[in-house]
């Protein structure tokens, strides 16, 4: 039975458009980032392909003139815009509430063999790697979806909002990357109020993703591609924060399956590079060196055959003698000088070489550790045993909460009376024992997430579930701070981050309990 074939819609957030994911969307430079997707999912030969939608839908070659940080910037001065992130670096930008979202990045695509179809119609793609494709031809159904997608985007968010809509058919799966900035009717820059609305209803989000893939879904049924699954997170009934991260990373998982075996060959690369670049380094200085003292004794040798010359014999023997140490000199000289071109082109050589080295250990250290950060903080066992941890971690706060509270309890049982009542059977609100009585998955996750150091996908999150507030600019771990007394910091925050009162009332008392500053 065939596979039934999906949309599928992607959309994040950021404040400042790095430059190499700029880079990497025109296509431009040689990036550690280029040049591993060239070692694995890209295809170099198709990459004369990709094309961009511009204004109108008019189809063009990537414009590689205007990166997507300038064509943003544009965008701003049209409307009057100053950069509200302009003078924050970048380690500030990462911080929870520092900063604003400034533009929005779409991922637009369909299931792998429609997509397919739909670049190169009926043609054969030979995905090993290293095959040749540059024979193929591009199909007019991509451009036809492209400019569907475009115009799609353009009536929702505004053309002239429009940062770069690219479309890539030189990976594994055709797709495009659309950036736009959001810009409200009346001319200002807010994200709230363009992809979340003005509602103050936490549902609202939910609503808005769900309506964006359905609207999606009646231009993708043209190409054969049913409505896909929400890629944002948004209510209860939709897929849970933790199962959409195992998603994503299963999808990464996939990408990077089997390459322990190039880390591991990698590494003994590097060994080997690093063993050449030392040899190198000493045989340059060695040279260096040699040259020194050879350009010494030639002056020396100079300053010899001067004095020499100055001298007058007074007898045959004497001038004999003195042809004869000017003639070693000359010799001497000669010699020096041959020497002295020699070690020069060696120098230059050797130089040479050990820039190549460098370049060369430069290219594989990249290479290794983007490989190696994949691996070590993105597969899925890694957010699973933390989930698990963070889930242990909360019962242990419920239990001992419920312990201290039964000491209240116990007070107070013999002194109500029916009209209290009511305040009794409200003891337990906001408790972490509710918490994990009515949210245990989201506030695991939640608590997961900052534990493992994503803000603002944990920010993201608890907007769109109805919460509020996140992680003040100096949250992290702290120093000699253990995994358990720290996981412990992450769930009280996750728990707070996620109560609809955003850090007020109980959420208040516990930023003071665990010194959390928003």
């Amino acid at each position: 039975m065939p596979k039934e074939q999906k949309q599928s819609i992607s959309l994040t957030y950021g404040k400042r458009f790095d430059t190499a994911l700029s880079n990497e969307n025109l296509r431009i430079g040689d990036s550690s980032a280029w040049k591993a997707k060239i070692a694995g999912t890209l295809d170099p030969t198709r990459t004369k392909f990709n094309f961009e939608v511009t204004k109108g839908g008019v189809i063009i070659p990537i414009n590689q003139a205007v990166s997507i940080p300038k064509r943003i910037k544009e965008i701003f001065k049209r409307h009057g815009i100053t950069d509200p992130n302009l003078g924050l670096s970048r380690e500030d930008l990462q911080r929870t509430g520092v900063g604003i979202r400034t533009h929005a990045n779409f991922i637009l695509q369909g299931s792998h063999d429609t997509m397919l179809r739909l670049a190169f119609g009926e043609q054969q793609v030979d995905f090993s790697p290293g095959a040749d494709n540059s024979h193929l031809k591009r199909d007019e159904n991509i451009e036809k979806w492209a400019k569907d997608m475009y115009m799609f985007v353009a009536q929702k968010y505004g053309e002239d909002n429009i940062a770069s809509f690219v479309v890539h058919l030189d990976e594994t799966t055709a797709h495009a990357h659309c950036t736009v900035v959001p810009i409200t009717p009346d001319g200002k820059l807010s994200f709230r109020k363009v992809f979340i609305g003005e509602s103050n209803d936490k549902y609202e989000f939910s609503r808005q993703t769900k309506q964006l893939h359905d609207e999606a879904a009646k231009i993708s049924m043209k190409y054969g591609l049913k409505r896909g699954d929400d890629m944002v997170l948004s209510g209860a009934k939709h897929k849970s924060y933790l199962q959409w991260m195992r998603e994503k990373m299963e999808e990464l998982k996939k990408v990077i399956s089997g390459q322990n075996a190039t880390i591991d060959e990698q590494k003994q690369q590097l060994y080997d590079i690093n063993r050449e670049v030392k040899k190198a380094e000493t045989r340059l200085k060695g040279l260096k060196t040699m040259l020194d003292n050879l350009e010494k004794h030639r002056l020396d040798v100079l300053a010899d055959i001067e004095v020499l010359e100055g001298d007058v014999a007074t007898t045959e023997s004497e001038k004999a003698e003195l042809d004869r140490k000017l003639l070693r000199l000359k010799e001497d000289l000669e010699q020096t000088e041959e020497k002295i071109k020699t070690r020069r082109q060696q120098l230059v050589t050797a130089t040479e070489q050990l820039r190549e080295l460098g370049h060369k250990s430069a290219d594989v250290q990249h290479a290794y550790d983007d490989m190696l950060r994949q691996i070590n903080r993105e597969l899925p066992t890694l957010q699973k045993k933390t989930f698990h941890d963070m889930e242990a971690i909360g019962w242990e706060l419920a239990s001992q909460e419920a312990i201290e509270r039964n000491s209240q309890l116990e007070a107070f049982r013999n002194m109500l009376t029916p009209e209290q009542e009511t305040a009794f059977n409200k003891l337990f609100d906001g408790s972490m024992v509710e918490t994990m009585a009515t949210r245990a998955t989201e506030v695991t996750a939640m608590a997961a997430t900052l534990f493992l150091g994503y803000l603002d996908e944990a920010t993201q999150y608890a907007e769109s579930a109805g919460g509020g507030g996140g992680p003040g600019s100096g949250w992290g771990r702290k120093k000699d701070e253990d995994d358990l007394t720290f996981g412990r910091r992450c769930f009280l925050l996750a728990k707070n981050m996620l109560s609809p009162s955003g850090g007020n009332g109980q959420g208040q008392a516990q930023k003071r309990k665990t010194g959390i500053s928003r």
